[in-house]
């Protein structure tokens, strides 16, 4: 698991790199499903995607999004648009606070399938060492979207693998 304080700025400051490593020295790859799991998504802001690369520290909004470049994935965050009530309107309650429904700027948990991105970084003989999150606005005009790291706040992220009945099978005791 890695915070957003735990991440560092990536290339020209326009990603965040957390380290989640995952070893490399293990064929075939011990899972069936890999997700990368982030928790607690501000929506607060404008629209935005984050577009994730495995051990591509570099990698920027320019990257291309194909297997060579280690491309993983992407999630997209609809944002709210700001708030604009009074002082403490939009605040969400700590959990546990209300009983009511969530008010809508309540943060959220999402994940990204890399299932196929670390399957082909660990046949290559590569352990997982960083992820790069690269956050693009979304905007309405193609022409204007570009780098957001100002928008990217959550608070964790961290990898889940998963494994069928016949992988657990395959796994020597």
């Amino acid at each position: 698991m890695a915070t957003l304080e735990q991440a560092r700025a990536g290339r020209d400051d326009q990603t965040r790199v957390v380290d989640l490593v995952f070893p490399g020295d293990v064929s075939p790859a011990p899972f069936s499903r890999a997700d990368l799991v982030v928790t607690g998504v501000d929506h607060s802001s404008t629209s935005y995607e984050v577009r994730v690369f495995l051990n591509a520290p570099d990698a920027t909004a320019t990257t291309p999004r194909t297997a060579e470049q280690r491309y993983a994935g992407r999630y997209t965050v609809f944002g709210h648009g700001g708030c604009y009530g009074g002082d403490g309107h939009c605040d969400a309650p700590a959990p546990g606070e209300d009983l009511r429904l969530a008010p809508p700027l309540t943060s959220f948990d999402t994940y990204v399938t890399i299932t196929g991105a670390l399957q082909r970084l660990l046949a290559a003989g590569d352990a997982l060492q960083t992820v790069t999150l690269v956050p693009v606005s979304l905007t309405p005009r193609r022409a204007d979207r570009g780098p957001a790291p100002e928008l990217l706040r959550f608070d964790d992220v961290t990898l889940q693998t998963y494994l069928t009945a016949t992988d657990a099978d395959q796994i020597p005791t």
